[in-house]
């Protein structure tokens, strides 16, 4: 539907504005038409969607990624422009919209907590694939994982313990921990914390975020 509605009312070489690209569905019809593109998503620091229209371009429309910054210089590229692309930059992100307004939630796959205060100690939920809410505003599906976060170097075992009274009281046997670092003091609590309850908890770093590696993890 959006190849026809942009045939007919554009003409090659025009410019196609899509505020809410969701999938990129109109920007990959736009491309394959001859058009230029600009797409908008809600958020600079929700990089998932950017991420998954980037390779979409790459692999449907054959095209190539300039770094951001820098221009496209043909109709065979594109930019990602103002993500946050360095750790640098992500600390400077404000602790509320880094964590419980969705930066690393995100990023993970997973729902923001509709409880942004007092959240006890879970920023936001995962769904298994199949399980996840037709509704995101509904929480309330069996299935899930939490997800916590702190915008700070070496996590501790403090957080950690904190993190798994939260999994114990929600009876989750499985949880998402994201931070900058952890200390091999907090390693070395989550693996007692499964020896004693059979409970996992995952650590992710957020240059492990950046670097597309935590999908292992999940």
């Amino acid at each position: 539907m959006p190849d026809r509605i942009i045939y007919a009312s554009s003409n090659p070489n025009d410019i196609v504005l899509d505020a809410f690209f969701g999938c990129g569905t109109a920007l990959v019809a736009a491309q394959n038409l001859g058009r230029e593109w600009i797409g908008i998503d809600i958020s600079p620091t929700a990089p998932p969607t950017c991420r998954v229209m980037a390779k979409r371009l790459e692999d449907v429309c054959k095209m190539r990624e300039s770094e951001p910054g820098h221009r496209a210089h043909d109709t065979r590229s594109f930019i990602v422009r103002d993500l946050p692309w360095t750790i640098a930059k992500l600390k400077d992100i404000p602790p509320f919209e880094f964590g419980r307004g969705g930066w690393a939630v995100i990023a993970l796959g997973g729902i923001l907590s509709k409880v942004q205060v007092g959240d006890m100690g879970i920023d936001g939920r995962i769904f298994p694939v199949g399980t996840k809410p037709d509704d995101q505003n509904n929480m309330f599906a069996e299935d899930w994982f939490p997800v916590q976060v702190k915008q700070t170097e070496r996590v501790g075992r403090p957080d950690v313990d904190a993190f798994e009274a939260a999994m114990a009281r929600e009876d989750r046997q499985r949880g998402f921990f994201v931070a900058f670092s952890f200390s091999s003091d907090a390693q070395a609590e989550c693996a007692a914390f499964f020896k004693k309850t059979k409970r996992v908890i995952k650590l992710i770093t957020v240059q492990e975020i950046l670097d597309e590696q935590f999908v292992q993890k999940m």
